[in-house]
């Protein structure tokens, strides 16, 4: 079996304009859709971040012509764990679809029939088309707004972890804001928040302090501080987990992070872990140093929730409920959007399990060339497209400077 043909669709999507630490969403955000085919006319499908297009495209001609049981040597030649991760998503759909397979079986096999995920709140401006959205189209800049979100969340998901992204207001009304979902939905309720390093070591020290004299059950602190030292220091005093996908990307980053004794739980995310195989190495890792692992999010599509499913029911270290932006999404590029149960996914096979909708795929491609639309895989550019988006709501004083309480 060898891949012939290697498909690289840059695409576009709506989005609701979500708050966080940098900044705020713009109205549309791009993807790329990966298709490899096979001369037999076996296909598989991957999905990564928007700006990665011309990356991909650069290395058609290492993929094409490659036999897709072979990834190790790709995944050298590439030295790109987000690249390879793209690929490697789709190499694992093409050999599942020829085997008759879900991708969890290649993977080890699941170790959970379904994976929990957490409701993913944030603050946010209204929605270009508020009436149209998903779900909370209305602007969300108080705790009572985001209990109103939650309802919908839950209401929509039946999710029974709750995460706020933080890093928005005063860090006094963060704190009300999980005081008024416990109180909403019961002090046993798992919480997390999520300020993307906007916080100092001494505010956070405060906060934890607070949060541990409540009654509220708070799963961990996530990247609350804006360095990795910084984390090191935040462990001395405060005795809440602390998870991150700031500061632990890359497998180079995991040593250091062990022997400050940074963090505890280590976000994965097989978009940039190198695919679905990095997030099962990542996974034998932590367990190896005993630490947690959840899974981190992006605004993305169909593919990418279906990969997600797969590689975290293969994942015995995966702890705690995954994140995903999934249901902030109105648009889609498969043929059966995923629906939440219970907060959870079943995945299922043959393969990803998904197929493309090809009449959603050309809109979606066709938005992407007629819109600018907001693209970034690095903490670096993101920050950029961020502060750019808070420019369309009349923010052009944004500084996204942290510490900034």
């Amino acid at each position: 079996m060898r891949i012939t043909d290697m498909e690289v669709i840059p695409v576009a999507h709506r989005e609701p304009r979500l708050r966080n630490s940098w900044g705020g969403h713009s109205d549309v955000a791009a993807r790329t859709i990966l298709r490899l085919t096979t001369a037999d006319g076996e296909v598989g499908i991957g999905e990564t971040y928007g700006d990665q297009s011309d990356t991909l495209e650069n290395v058609r001609r290492l993929v094409e012509g490659a036999n897709p049981f072979e990834r190790k040597p790709l995944e050298l030649k590439l030295q790109d764990p987000m690249v390879y991760g793209a690929i490697d998503t789709a190499l694992y759909d093409l050999i599942g679809r020829s085997l008759d397979e879900p991708v969890y079986n290649l993977l080890g096999g699941k170790v959970r029939d379904e994976v929990e995920f957490s409701g993913y709140l944030f603050y946010k401006q209204e929605d270009s088309n508020p009436d149209s959205a998903a779900v909370a189209g209305y602007e969300v800049l108080s705790a009572e707004d985001m209990v109103r979100e939650a309802r919908e969340f839950v209401e929509l998901g039946g999710f029974e972890t709750l995460k706020v992204k933080g890093g928005v207001l005063e860090p006094d009304e963060e704190v009300r804001t999980l005081e008024l979902l416990a109180e909403e939905f019961g002090e046993d309720t798992p919480l997390r928040i999520d300020p993307n390093g906007t916080w100092s070591v001494e505010t956070t020290v405060d906060i934890a302090r607070r949060l541990r004299e409540s009654d509220l059950s708070i799963e961990f602190l996530e990247d609350p501080v804006p360095t990795l030292n910084a984390h090191q220091r935040l462990k001395e005093y405060v005795d809440y987990p602390i998870a991150t996908n700031m500061y632990v990307v890359d497998f180079d980053e995991i040593a250091p992070a062990v022997r400050r004794e940074a963090v505890d739980v280590i976000l994965s995310d097989h978009h940039y872990w190198g695919g679905l195989s990095g997030n099962v190495d990542l996974d034998r890792v932590a367990r190896t140093f005993d630490l947690g692992v959840g899974m981190h999010s992006n605004s993305h599509l169909g593919v990418s929730m279906a990969a997600m499913a797969h590689v975290a029911a293969a994942m015995p270290t995966v702890r705690y409920a995954c994140d995903s932006h999934y249901p902030w999404m109105v648009d889609d590029v498969i043929e059966t959007p995923f629906t939440f149960e219970d907060g959870c996914i079943t995945p299922e096979g043959p393969g990803l399990g998904v197929e493309l909708d090809e009449d959603k795929l050309e809109r979606a491609r066709r938005r992407y060339e007629e819109s600018d639309p907001l693209a970034y895989s690095s903490v670096g550019s993101m920050a950029t497209e961020y502060a750019s988006a808070m420019n369309d709501i009349g923010r052009s004083d944004w500084l996204p400077n942290k510490p900034r309480w």
